[in-house]
Order: C-alpha cells, then structure tokens, then sequence
C-alpha cells in the first residue's frame, strides 16, 4: 500500500533477494543470445545477407567489444544494487529525465524481443520439429503440419499460448520462476548438446543422403543439396566487408549480457562487484564460445556454401534452421526427435528476461512515483508484483499481434538492437561523471578502481560509448541489417528520447498537483 507523505510509495519494496549466483548467469544467457535459439534462428542468416562473411571471427569480435560494456554495467550495479537497474543509476548520478530515457530504452527492446520469442515460436522451432518428426517416422501429415505452423493464424494461435504461459510463470514469484526458466534452459541445453554430438560424430555424405530424401518432393531433383547451391549462386562481397556487418548482427546478441543488472533487487549479494563481474562474464563466455563450437561442427558437417545457399531458397516445406539440419544428419529417430522437442524450450526462458526488466522498470517508477503507486503493489504470498505484470503483458500482446500482420517488424527489431545503444551511451555519460559529481557515493562503492590516477569507470564509459558508436554508424552504412533508410535511426531516437522525457515532465507536473515534488525521491537510495 502506499504511503501518504512519504518521498517513496513505501518503506520497502516488498521484493525479496532470492536470485542465486547461477539463477542470474542462466538469466543473462538466456536473454542475450540463448545458444541452441541463436544458431537456429539467426546465425546463418548472416551467410545469405552478407556472402563470404565470417561467422566464427564475427562473434569473437562482438564478444570482445562486449566486455568494456559488460564491466561498466558491472561496477554501476554493484554501486547502487536496486531493482530498476540504470534508472537508479542514471537518476541518482545524471538526471532523473535521463534515467526515464535510458531505462525506457532497454524496456522498449525488451518488449520488442519477448514478442519476437513469441512470434518465431511456431514457424522456427514447432514448425522444424514437426518435419524432423515427420521425416525420421516417414510420417507425411507431421511434414505437412510442420509447413503449415508458418501460417499466421498458428504463428498468433501458439505464439498467445506462450505469452500466456510467460504471465503464469512470472505471477508465480521470483523462486518459482527461476525453476521453470532453468529447467527449460537445462532441457533446450541438453537437445544443442545431442546436436552438437550428432553434428560431431556424423558425416557429410550422410548429411546430403538425409537431406536429398527429405528434400526431393519439393525440389524436384534427385540431387537438392547441389541443386540449391546452383539455384541460388551467392556471389560473396569479400570476407572483410561482409565479417564487419556480421559483428553487428552477432554483437547485437551478445551486447545483452549486462542483463542481471536488473535482477541487481533481487539478487543475492548484488553489491560484491567480483559477483556481477562474474555473473556478466561467465554468461558472455558461455554464449561466445558455444556458438563458435556450433558454427564450427555445423559447417563442417552440412557446408558453409550449402548454409548460405538455403538461407535464400523458398522451396522447402519448413525453414531452414540449425535444429532442422542436426535432425538431418542421424538416422536415430529417437535422437533426432529429442533434438527437435527440446528446441521448443530456448522460447520460454528467453521470453522470461526480456519481460522481467520491463516489470521492474515499471515497478521502480512507480515506486519513484513516476507512475501510478498501484503498479508498485507486490503480492504478499509470491511477491510478485502482479500489476507490473499485468501492464507488461499487455504491450507485449499488443506487439505480437501487430508483428503477426505487420510488413515491417524486421525493421522495429533493429530499432529494438539500436535502444540499446540508446540506454548503453547514456549509462556511459554516468560511469564517466560519477566520481565526480558523486564523490561520497563513488568513494565507498565497488567501483573506485583506478588505473593510475583515472577511474576505470571512466575508460569503461568512454570505451562503451565508442562501441555504441561503432555499432550505429554500421547499422547506417549496411541497411540489410534492417534498418532500410539511414535517417530511420535519428527519428527513432529522437522519437525514443522525445517519449521518455515527456513521461518523466508530464507525471512531475501532475505530481506537483498534488502537492508531491517527486524529484526529492532521486536525492537518496530507494530503499531494498
């Protein structure tokens, strides 16, 4: 309940710090760029986009220049742990406008990405399994249902149903959630884990026999594999200039692993910095390197050519994606069916990330007085806080169905890439004037590091500011990421930066009304 006079809506915010060190790291990899769910569905796409790229030199790059942005997130969590993540931050160490922007940012992205999990549910993970299922049990309707789940009624139909299993998992509180999110992530894990051996341990013969079997109806020729290769002919652009876009389209992944920041209220020991630090660290590492294992076994066993050529062929009766060609390669029906079931579990622990930050962030201006007090209420029995919940999965529904019927939700997903530079580049500007605008707090904070007489804060903010910059200007320079149109970016962020402030100055005037004066509330702490 709220309370009247006080700076806050209340004393405590009712959450609990449940969160384990490794309930955090399963958190963070599952969002960034969840393994099994990133080479099935992303990876390659690059191959066809941007002919003669590098994939294996792409990710490690991105991961490289993750790590200044990782750290800075790090040491700034660790300062001030609160739920809210850079909204506290920002607003206690810049402007509490600044703070709305950046946090409204990221939540924005992340409510674009749990409708993209939703979205792609049907056509890329039931659809492939279907058609595993189908072709090892010689079984035509199960082939015929896995085409058919890319029909938009399907896509919408299964694609609610996992939104509505988000809302009850997330309802069930904190403790409850991360069982269903690592259960899900252990058993999704688990089926990449058979991929990899199958792709390890199997050959290429046998990969083009399955594959021409499969493939022969629909293409109409005895040979598919080579008949793809020749139908499409990419004509590679250079592996330089085709490796550097890639950066991005794989940067734009693994840039997330900053994400336990906003489990920083809820989390065990959030103000060690050796924990963040490691929690954002391990989660980096483990994505980086379990998709460059992937890259490498895929390629070996199928064929970067063959990778690249059916990325760009329209005439299969499923997509083409990871999960689908590891059930390619064996002849283990059992095998190959536990590989394409456990594909459908990467959605739900995504998903579960990219609705937990926009909660909080709801949660937190609310308990700021931001937004209304009501949307801080915390369910005493699972404290969970049901009407951030609620208001949540309300937009996210809302962006699935338009994505469903939409032309262009391929472009609002790179605007979704670009918020992060937004929240990024302004977390940055904190880290740089923190030990300077707030002395106290920067000296008896996990972040007073110094590297002869400059703060590490600061390197770490000027160096992920220049990565944010690098990443824009090739959004800019290579529309086949997205963004078609190089003036898409200044709008959007202006459009981005236009909103927040007018969310902060409208609820200060309405505020102010009432006789409350909400910016004495980013003069402190909120309260744990």
């Amino acid at each position: 309940m709220s309370q009247t006079g006080s700076v806050f809506v209340r004393k405590s915010t009712g959450l609990v710090r449940e969160a384990s060190f490794w309930d955090a790291a399963i958190f963070t990899a599952a969002f960034s760029a969840p393994v099994g769910a990133c080479l099935a569905f992303s990876m390659f796409w690059a191959l066809s986009t941007f002919p003669g790229t590098n994939l294996v030199l792409a990710t490690a790059i991105g991961a490289l220049c993750d790590v200044p942005v990782l750290l800075m997130m790090a040491l700034m969590a660790s300062s001030m742990p609160r739920t809210g993540g850079d909204y506290v931050w920002v607003s206690r160490v810049l402007s509490p406008p600044a703070a709305v922007v950046s946090n409204l940012a990221a939540a924005l992205s992340a409510l674009i990405g749990a409708a993209y999990w939703a979205r792609i549910w049907a056509p890329q993970t039931v659809g492939p399994a279907l058609a595993i299922m189908g072709h090892v049990l010689h079984n035509q309707t199960l082939i015929d249902m896995g085409g058919a789940a890319g029909n938009n009624w399907w896509t919408f139909g299964l694609g609610f149903v996992m939104i509505v299993i988000l809302v009850l998992v997330l309802g069930m509180g904190t403790k409850k959630m991360f069982k269903v999110q690592n259960v899900t992530f252990l058993i999704a894990m688990a089926g990449t884990f058979l991929a990899f051996i199958v792709l390890l341990v199997g050959n290429h013969s046998t990969f083009v026999a399955n594959f021409n079997s499969f493939a022969q109806p629909y293409t109409g020729n005895a040979d598919s594999y080579n008949y793809i290769i020749q139908s499409v002919n990419l004509a590679p652009t250079g592996m330089w200039g085709a490796t550097v876009p890639t950066i991005v389209c794989i940067g734009g992944w693994l840039m997330w692993n900053f994400w336990s920041v906003y489990l920083s209220g809820e989390m065990k020991s959030a103000g060690q910095r050796t924990r963040q630090i490691g929690i954002m660290m391990s989660a980096l590492l483990f994505d980086a390197v379990f998709i460059i294992i992937g890259i490498l076994l895929i390629n070996r066993a199928v064929g970067e050519q063959f990778l690249a050529a059916v990325n760009s062929f329209t005439g299969l009766p499923v997509e083409p994606y990871f999960n689908f060609f590891a059930g390619m390669i064996s002849n283990n029906p059992l095998l190959n069916i536990l590989i394409g079931v456990s594909f459908l579990f990467w959605n739900l622990p995504a998903m579960v990330g990219n609705t937990f930050m926009p909660i909080r962030s709801v949660f937190a201006w609310s308990f700021d007085r931001v937004l209304p007090a009501k949307l801080s209420d915390v369910n005493e029995k699972t404290h969970s806080p049901l009407p951030a919940i609620g208001v949540v999965a309300v937009l996210v529904i809302a962006i699935f169905t338009w994505s469903i019927f939409s032309t262009s939700f391929f472009t609002l997903l790179s605007m979704g890439l670009l918020c992060g530079v937004i929240c990024i580049c302004i977390v940055g500007v904190a880290a740089i004037v923190m030990p300077y605008r707030r002395k106290e707090l920067y000296k008896t904070s996990p972040a007073n590091i110094n590297w002869g007489k400059v703060p590490v804060l600061v390197i770490l903010g000027v160096l992920s500011i220049i990565v944010m910059a690098g990443m824009t200007y090739i959004f800019i320079a290579y529309p086949a990421i997205g963004v078609t149109h190089w003036w898409y970016v200044p709008i959007f962020f202006a459009s981005v930066v236009g909103v927040g402030l007018g969310i902060y100055y409208v609820s200060k005037s309405v505020n102010q009304r009432n006789g409350v004066d909400i910016s004495l509330a980013y003069k402190e702490l909120p309260p744990e």
